[in-house]
């Protein structure tokens, strides 16, 4: 499969855009079978671009997360209350099918610069 046509991030107006992320480890792969495990590891992931370009988890205003209909909300919710600690972003979540059936959750971010 052809990589994506998109940017991992845009900024625009003080507002950084972060693409859904899937729970990819460092190999490329999917990350777990659980949708806590592979919640943690697609938070990991919006990390990973926030530092690269010199922003945190603080930072993060909004997330919208995608859950597939079987997933554990509580498992969910358990592993992105432990990610984000007293930080409270907006979220919106949904229930839907992902791109890939092995991925369990897909979440994007918007941070303020």
């Amino acid at each position: 499969m052809k990589p994506p046509h998109l940017s991992p991030f845009q900024e625009a107006g003080g507002l950084v855009y972060i693409s859904g992320q899937l729970p990819f480890d460092a190999d490329g792969k999917i990350s777990g079978a659980g949708v806590a495990e592979q919640t943690t590891q697609v938070l990991q992931n919006i990390d990973r671009v926030l530092g690269s370009i010199g922003l945190e988890r603080s930072n993060i205003v909004k997330t919208t997360v995608w859950l597939r209909p079987d997933a554990d909300f509580t498992a969910f919710n358990d592993s992105y209350a432990a990610f984000f600690g007293e930080h409270r972003p907006a979220r919106s979540t949904v229930l839907s099918g992902l791109v890939l059936a092995a991925a369990t959750v897909e979440i994007e971010a918007i941070a303020c610069r």
